[in-house]
């Protein structure tokens, strides 16, 4: 709980990805008292506070944020999950970092075919730096998951991971005969939207629950 007071009726709820400034005016418009997004929409100590701000203006609306971040990469049914679940991998398991995700494809593909496979399940160019064999165990992770999957790659893990973004220097430190598939970190966090929505249905049937599907902050040219 970033913002807000904690005790407020909610009867309305916005959830998103990220607080843009899009999601601020749908939540001002639509009447909410609450929004929960993924990424925090305060992550580093302010020094000060605009008028301008959305934190500035969701506090002047009484509208209060949630922003379950990490924990709801690590949740059962959260990003790993949803992920896992969009890119239609089975028998899905929790890696022993708690992050990552781990299934099997329904058939066996190679680096390229699964590479265009993840690009239309997520509709979004990847890229792709193909391994050796068919793509057989498939790691995946949310966002920037560079620091949990190659671990595990090195590990024998997983024959192939997709993940949202990784560093120059862990492309390079990828193991030998690995696949990875980068679709970006917006893309592959953007299934939380729907995911959280349904849950929180669930859980409060008495409140109006909006997934904002928001535009990626940038383009593909």
């Amino acid at each position: 709980h970033l913002l807000g007071d904690p005790e407020q009726p909610v009867t309305k709820v916005c959830v998103a990805l990220d607080i843009t400034e899009a999601v601020a005016r749908e939540a001002i418009e639509n009447g909410c008292e609450l929004i929960v997004s993924h990424h925090p929409v305060i992550f580093s100590p302010l020094k000060r506070l605009d008028t301008g701000s959305i934190p500035y203006r969701l506090a002047g609306a009484g509208i209060a944020a949630i922003c379950v971040h990490t924990n709801l990469d690590r949740a059962a049914g959260g990003v790993g999950d949803l992920l896992a679940v969009r890119l239609e991998l089975d028998d899905i398991q929790t890696a022993a970092d708690g992050i990552c995700r781990i299934g099997r494809p329904t058939e066996p593909r190679s680096p390229r075919d699964f590479a265009a496979f993840v690009g239309k399940r997520l509709g979004t160019p990847v890229r792709l730096r193909a391994g050796t064999g068919p793509v057989k165990r498939v790691a995946v992770c949310g966002g920037a998951g560079g620091v949990f999957l190659l671990p595990l790659l090195k590990e024998g893990g997983a024959d192939t991971a997709v993940t949202g973004e990784l560093k120059h220097h862990e492309w390079l430190a990828l193991p030998p005969g690995v696949t990875v598939v980068e679709a970006g970190h917006y893309h592959t966090e953007a299934c939380m939207t729907e995911g959280m929505a349904r849950w929180l249905r669930e859980a409060f049937p008495q409140a109006e629950v909006t997934a904002f599907e928001d535009e990626p902050p940038y383009v593909t040219v």
